[in-house]
């Protein structure tokens, strides 16, 4: 009796993990995502760099909020970010330079305006 219960047991904790994983979908790029990664790439931030990963969790999470000209925004911070800096010094596989980038993005977006304006340009810096 013991050993039916046991192959019970092992039946059901099979079926069980079976439905969970058709259940749940295996991760698909969205449309935001893709947007992001045109918008990244036309900054010139290239996959797999140290920016990338930056750049695409920003720019995603702004046209998933339905705000084009912020994720505009934020790919150009960037790139603006990588390039200053690369300016600064830092080499481009480091931790202090990723940090700089961060750093740079996050002061970068402070300074942006949300709104209609889908040029991406920063509305603040263009009046």
């Amino acid at each position: 009796m013991t050993s039916l219960r046991s192959i019970a047991a092992v039946a059901v904790g099979s079926l069980v993990a079976a439905v969970v994983a058709h259940a749940a979908p295996p991760y698909v790029s969205g449309p935001a995502q893709d947007r992001a990664q045109e918008a990244c790439l036309k900054q010139e931030v290239k996959p797999n760099s140290t920016v990338w990963e930056l750049c695409l969790s920003h720019v995603g999470r702004a046209y998933e909020w339905g705000e084009p000209a912020l994720a505009k925004q934020l790919a150009k911070a960037a790139g603006d970010a990588k390039e200053s800096c690369l300016d600064e010094g830092y080499d481009a596989e480091s931790t202090g330079y990723r940090t700089c980038v961060s750093r740079e993005m996050d002061a970068r977006s402070q300074l942006m305006i949300l709104g209609d304006d889908s040029s991406g340009d920063n509305v603040a810096q263009t009046q």
